[in-house]
C-alpha cells in the first residue's frame, strides 16, 4: 500500500517526458477528463471493479474492452479490432484512441459525461506508455489503482468462466490468454513507472471481489477528503509541458 500521507504532491502530472514523436491526432481542444485508472493483468478484477464504481454518482466507467466488443464484428473498426484481439494482441495504439474518443463524443453529446461534474474510471487505457502520452492532454489522473495478483493460474481461471459466462472467444484459449498476460508484463506494467509513484495505490487483487472493492473505496475517501474530487479550472486544463518519464524496462 502507499503511504497515504503524500497531500500536496500533484496529481495527473506525469514525469519527465523525453522528446519523441507522438501519432497525429485530429486538431481540435482537448476535453481534459480527471480520471482514475485501473491496471492489473488480465484476471485481476478491473473490469468488476469498475463496473461497481460506474453506480457511484459522479462515477463513469469505461472499458476499454467493452468498448471493441460493442464494435459491430462486419465493420471496418471491428474487423480490425478482432484481427488482433482472437491472437491475443494489443489493439494499435491510434486505433485505441480514435475508438476511445469516438465514445466519449457520444456520451458527451448525449450529456452522459460532463466535464466538471464526472471522473472517468479507465479501464485498459492506456495499456501502454506510447498511450499514456498521446491521452496525457485528454486526462488529468488523480488516481492509478494497480490490482495486483500473484496466483496466474486462479487469473486464468476467472477469465476462463467469465468467457463462458459472458460468451468472450478470446478468453477461451489458454494460450492466448497467456500470451496476454505477458504482453501486460512487458508493456503495461512498466507504464506504471512513467507515472507520478505518489498516485499509485497497490491493492491486493488475490482477495475477494468485495475485499477488493472496500480497499478501492478506502483510498477514494482519502482522496475525496483531500478535495481531489471536486473540480477546478486548472486541473480541466492540459498541462503545458511533457509530465511522463520514460517507463521502466521490463523485468
Amino acid at each position: 500500500m502507499m503511504d497515504e500521507s503524500n497531500a500536496g504532491l500533484t496529481p495527473g502530472r506525469l514525469r519527465n517526458a523525453c522528446p519523441e514523436a507522438l501519432p497525429t491526432m485530429p486538431d481540435e481542444t482537448p476535453t481534459r477528463y480527471r480520471a482514475i485508472l485501473l491496471f492489473g493483468m488480465p484476471g485481476s478484477g478491473k473490469g468488476t471493479q469498475g463496473a461497481v464504481l460506474d453506480q457511484l454518482p459522479g462515477f463513469v466507467h469505461i472499458s476499454t474492452g467493452d468498448l471493441f466488443r460493442k464494435l459491430p464484428v462486419w465493420g471496418k473498426l471491428g474487423r480490425e479490432v478482432v484481427h488482433y484481439t482472437s491472437q491475443g494482441l494489443l489493439v494499435p495504439d491510434d486505433l485505441t484512441v480514435r475508438i476511445y474518443l469516438r465514445h466519449i463524443r457520444i456520451l458527451e453529446m448525449q450529456e452522459l459525461l460532463i466535464p466538471d461534474e464526472h471522473i472517468l474510471v479507465l479501464d485498459g487505457l492506456p495499456r501502454n506508455y506510447q498511450q499514456a502520452r498521446i491521452l496525457e492532454s485528454y486526462l488529468n489522473v488523480i488516481q492509478i489503482f494497480h490490482l495486483k495478483i500473484n496466483n496466474i493460474d486462479r487469473a486464468i481461471l476467472r477469465l476462463k468462466s467469465r468467457a463462458l459466462r459472458e460468451n468472450r472467444p478470446d478468453d477461451t484459449s489458454e494460450e492466448v490468454i497467456r500470451r496476454r498476460i505477458r504482453v501486460y508484463h512487458e508493456q503495461t506494467s512498466a507504464t506504471l513507472s512513467a507515472y507520478d509513484p505518489a498516485i499509485v495505490f497497490d491493492v491486493d487483487a488475490d482477495q475477494s471481489p468485495l475485499a477488493v472493492h472496500c480497499d478501492i473505496v478506502n483510498r477514494l475517501r482519502v482522496l475525496e477528503n483531500r478535495h481531489l474530487f471536486e473540480s477546478t479550472p486548472e486541473n480541466l486544463t492540459a498541462p503545458r509541458t511533457d509530465t511522463l518519464s520514460a517507463p521502466a524496462a521490463p523485468r
